[in-house]
């Protein structure tokens, strides 16, 4: 007998719904985008026209791809989540609270709001207030709105990645918007100061896991802090610092490409192994806190981290330890140390070139040069020019953890 076939059926609505009412729920937050949905994509370097060129073919009353919503089961709120048009959502709801001006017949138009602080633009310049006339056309142009009923997050997520295909995201768009508890709780971590670059802990993030504006604009740290995350979560394990590099936090978070490997905890196990890593945090904060106090009062070097691969070195040191934070005496030689790779990695490459350039002068000239580079790695010693070399390819691979790992048991045990 065939098997019967059954497949999950999905309740949706479909409306046409006038500009004017979509937005003012949207600024009113009955309509929202999840905090995992992707990055702005309409903004930055290339990009500028995006969003006006979007307006623009709004006001001549083009045909635009309809925008895709859904209601999360459980939510008593009932609010509309965004699936697909939040680039549309976001380009409707700046213009008209004036945050960019269209442009039109060689004129750039804006939609000036009542009371708004900003200069008039409107004047015998270029810059001029968008008609009313053209304001009513925008209002009431009908947006014609999906609205799948019930889902729940898993599901929801679901459809962002079907529906994303034809964009594809990259890799930390897709661990920003995987549906586990670990992503969660990472995402609530930083998501309160993420966006604020004046903030403290914005700062402080940047200098301890010696990530760019960049890294976090572009949700790179959440690779990082998966890596982290699988140092805590692995430690004691044979094969401990295989998920470290931040290459393969993806495959760590989905945990489909190891027999071996599960990150689909339960609650109560994710929540033991949370409690170890926000501990964690708090103990390589601590330690950073007590390096950047340190002074050489010879020279003017301040306690700094090249990459992140080296801060993910230190915090697998720091947390590996069986009793508490390391000794001032310790803490000393990781200063000296981390002086003599400062000193080394300044002054190295100089040597190298003044020295790629005398290979065709007389031998004098680079015999002189090879002594000068020579005693520079004597004064900093091996351990200096071997742990620089495990930043020249893939940092954060398992080899290199390991390396630098021997280092600093060789340099402070």
């Amino acid at each position: 007998m065939d098997q019967v076939l059954t497949l999950p059926t999905t309740s949706f609505e479909k409306a046409d719904v006038p500009i004017r009412y979509f937005q003012k729920e949207f600024a009113s937050g009955l309509r929202i985008l999840d905090d995992w949905q992707r990055l702005d994509g309409w903004s930055g370097k290339g990009k500028e026209d995006y969003k006006s060129d979007f307006i623009r073919a709004v006001l001549y009353g083009n045909d635009i791809p309809k925008i895709m919503e859904y209601t999360l089961l459980g939510d008593e709120t009932e609010k509309k989540r965004i699936l697909d048009g939040g680039h549309r959502t976001r380009a409707i709801h700046e213009f008209k609270t004036g945050a960019f001006s269209v442009k039109l017949d060689g004129n750039y138009y804006w939609w000036v709001v009542p009371d708004d602080t900003r200069p008039v633009r409107d004047g015998d310049g270029r810059n001029k207030e968008l008609p009313q006339t053209f304001k009513n056309r925008f209002d009431n142009y009908s947006l014609t709105v999906t609205t799948y009923l019930n889902l729940t997050d898993e599901q929801a997520r679901q459809k962002f990645n079907e529906l994303n295909h034809c964009r594809p995201m990259n890799t930390p768009e897709v661990i920003n918007s995987h549906s586990s508890l670990l992503v969660d709780y990472l995402r609530k971590e930083w998501s309160s100061f993420i966006k604020d670059e004046d903030s403290t802990e914005y700062q402080e993030i940047q200098t301890m896991f010696s990530l760019s504006k960049k890294d976090l604009n572009n949700l790179n740290h959440m690779k990082v802090m998966v890596s982290l995350f699988s140092l805590v979560e692995r430690c004691g394990k044979i094969d401990a610092l295989d998920y470290c590099q931040p290459g393969d936090a993806l495959r760590y978070v989905r945990a489909n490409d190891d027999a071996e490997l599960n990150t689909q905890f339960s609650r109560s196990e994710f929540l033991t192994v949370w409690r170890k890593f926000t501990d964690a945090m708090q103990k390589y904060s601590e330690w950073y806190g007590e390096m950047v106090t340190l002074e050489d009062e010879d020279t003017d070097y301040e306690f700094t981290l090249t990459n992140h691969s080296e801060s993910l070195t230190y915090f697998h040191y720091i947390n590996s330890l069986s009793g508490g934070t390391l000794s001032d005496e310790k803490n000393s030689k990781i200063f000296e140390f981390s002086e003599k790779c400062h000193t080394y990695r300044k002054q190295c490459p100089k040597l190298n070139k003044e020295l790629d350039g005398a290979k065709r002068g007389p031998i004098d000239v680079i015999e002189d040069v090879q002594g000068r580079l020579n005693t520079l790695e004597q004064e900093v010693g091996d351990k200096v020019v071997n742990w620089l070399k495990t930043f020249t390819n893939n940092g954060s691979g398992k080899n290199n953890m390991k390396k630098r790992h021997s280092i600093l048991r060789d340099l402070l045990d």
